[in-house]
């Protein structure tokens, strides 16, 4: 009697779970396959434009104008109520990808946000885009999560 285990399925499942969950923290290497990209909290406190404290009061989803079925970005609208880095406006307009590369945030939740600014100009048919955003494979999270980096952050401030 020859018992049979099939893993391969396993195996696939995890490997496709694995690479979906970091698809858009990956640096495209030299020669070498890319390696996976998360910043330490200093060297992402040190590239970000602003490192704040901030609760998500609005959001509104945008559609393509080739493709209004799906939503292609949310904007997020955050008061910020502490910063650690920068002199950010009041409210800071976010712009969340719908894609791999999203931050998701909740509507009136308190946010730890490494803010970074987008250098070029997105539009959508006549909409001029918000030119910064959170990067998910860094150190932003939900303030309940926070713990360790918002210490971290608070020490980084301090010293400038």
């Amino acid at each position: 009697m020859t018992t049979v285990i099939h893993v391969a399925p396993v195996f696939l499942a995890l490997a496709l779970a694995a690479s979906t969950a970091g698809a858009t923290c990956w640096q495209p290497g030299v020669g070498a396959p890319a390696v996976t990209r998360h910043p330490s909290v200093a060297e992402e406190y040190q590239q970000a434009q602003f490192v704040v404290i901030g609760r998500a009061v609005r959001e509104r989803n945008v559609f393509s104008v080739a493709d209004t079925d799906d939503y292609d970005w949310t904007v997020y609208d955050v008061e910020v109520m502490k910063a650690f880095k920068g002199n950010p406006p009041h409210i800071i307009h976010l712009l969340s990808e719908n894609s791999s590369a999203r931050f998701p945030m909740d509507t009136g939740k308190s946010y730890l946000l490494f803010i970074t600014h987008m250098p070029m100009v997105e539009r959508e048919g006549d909409e001029t885009l918000p030119a910064d955003f959170v990067d998910n494979c860094g150190h932003s999270s939900a303030m309940e999560a926070a713990g360790e980096n918002l210490t971290t952050v608070s020490r980084l401030s301090e010293g400038h």
